[in-house]
């Protein structure tokens, strides 16, 4: 009976914070380390990308090979910085959110969430906004552009799924452990990948 009445409970709040999807918590939690491991992946890109605006190296682009098409056309630049940093900023955007969420998941849970979702939909915009440029204007695709467009919209599409985490002491603990060894993972990882590219582009091969 207690459980029933908790469920209840939870249905109650979800209603009352707007969500029309009734999500178990655990689902929840799986839903944030999804979209944490996707902000990751289009930081990773949008990093990428920013540094080779920099330093005006080459570009490993793979199949699709138009990246320096990209990067030579007028969409390549907003007010004089490289469109590679707002990536930055926003995929760091979504990390932060999430990593806070983990560390104190009952503070202002509805603000927060909705922040999520407003910072998600700015990015699914404009990922999709850079989608059509390429495709209609440009007329050439951008590896990595299109790997941030797909990270922005998993983490928009989960967005629209999230929902109340759990409160309890040690699933907080246990949410913080996973999303530290999660985001320590994607820092060596993204450190040793990044080098890697980078010398390619250094020494020129790139493809």
């Amino acid at each position: 009976m207690e459980s029933q009445h908790m469920q209840r409970q939870d249905v109650m709040q979800q209603k009352k914070h707007g969500i029309g999807i009734r999500i178990d918590q655990r689902h929840i939690v799986t839903i944030h380390r999804v979209m944490l491991v996707a902000a990751l992946a289009g930081l990773f890109a949008s990093m990428y990308l920013f540094i080779t605006y920099v330093s005006g190296k080459p570009i490993a682009c793979g199949i699709l090979q138009g990246c320096e098409i990209v990067r030579a056309s007028k969409w390549a630049y907003t007010f004089g910085l490289p469109r590679p940093l707002f990536g930055v900023i926003f995929y760091l955007g979504i990390v932060f959110l999430l990593a806070f969420r983990a560390y104190d998941p009952a503070w202002h849970q509805r603000t927060w969430r909705l922040a999520l979702l407003v910072v998600a939909t700015i990015g699914l915009v404009e990922s999709g906004f850079l989608t059509l440029v390429q495709w209609l204007d440009i007329h050439a695709f951008c590896t990595w552009c299109v790997t941030s467009a797909i990270a922005a919209t998993v983490i928009f599409i989960l967005a629209l799924f999230d929902g109340r985490e759990p409160t309890a002491k040690a699933a907080i603990v246990n949410e913080l452990r996973n999303t530290f060894a999660i985001f320590a993972a994607a820092i060596v990882l993204g450190a040793v990948a990044l080098h890697f590219l980078l010398i390619q582009s250094a020494s020129g091969v790139v493809r």
